[in-house]
């Protein structure tokens, strides 16, 4: 990530020097991390204890962390039986990717239209060659996931709303475990070539509109993608069908 960007995707944190966080925070961090890689698959259920036990920490911070993590909807509360990781839905899924396009094809138009600095367009220009690098066999999958958060990120931080850039990264934190979990059931699932680079010309070029409709087309394109993916998922398939709710007769 570009030096001096002020909110960064949880994914690139991993492994960064903690050491100035308090317990809660590293606590949160740390059992959040968890959830959005999928080491706490949905539906998995966890005490303070286990997690206080496995952290080496007392229940107080644990207990702290998941208070913030209900909080973030990643998990709910079971009545004396611990906490259980949310699931991922089709509904939430599809509410989560249509935010994402909405805010980041708005940051991406405000990017374009207030200029991006030379080191950070320098850097999502490299970022933008990786699915390239991908198609070719040269990056493993995981990179071309880091890169398309970080490039993403990076104009999320050159929007010049900082209330706009945290929401952004919030919703990729969310949507990289979705991601994740669509990559498990579809592995060829990826950003086609030349998407990013769309992107990234029409930042460099300063075109506000043509930057925020090719973020958008991007946003849109992993929607229908990660759903149809989604959709496949035995969980899916085998869910009872319901009846619709009865439609009221007119007045």
């Amino acid at each position: 990530m570009v030096t001096g960007t002020p909110h960064i995707p949880a994914l690139l944190l991993v492994g960064r020097d903690e050491t100035g966080l308090d317990r809660t925070s590293q606590a949160y961090r740390a059992i959040r991390r968890q959830i959005i890689d999928l080491t706490l698959p949905p539906g998995s259920s966890f005490t303070e204890t286990s997690l206080a036990q496995q952290w080496r920490t007392s229940k107080t911070p644990v207990r702290e962390a998941l208070a913030r993590l209900r909080r973030d909807g990643l998990v709910t509360a079971l009545p004396r039986a611990g906490y259980v990781v949310s699931p991922i839905t089709l509904q939430d899924t599809d509410d989560l990717c249509a935010l994402r396009s909405l805010l980041s094809g708005e940051a991406a138009g405000a990017a374009a239209r207030l200029g991006v600095a030379a080191p950070a367009l320098e850097r999502l220009e490299v970022l933008s060659k990786v699915p390239f690098a991908l198609a070719a066999g040269e990056v493993e999958q995981e990179e071309s996931l880091q890169a398309g958060i970080e490039f993403e990120g990076i104009i999320a931080n050159f929007s010049g709303n900082s209330r706009l850039g945290k929401a952004i990264v919030d919703v990729l934190d969310e949507l990289e475990r979705v991601l994740r979990m669509a990559a498990l059931i579809d592995p060829g699932i990826a950003s086609p070539p030349g998407e990013l680079e769309a992107i990234f010309e029409q930042l460099r070029a300063g075109d506000a509109d043509g930057a925020q409709d090719a973020m958008r087309a991007r946003c849109e394109r992993v929607r229908r993608d990660v759903l149809q993916v989604l959709a496949k998922s035995t969980s899916v398939s085998r869910a009872h069908i319901e009846l619709p709710a009865p439609s009221l007769p007119p007045a």
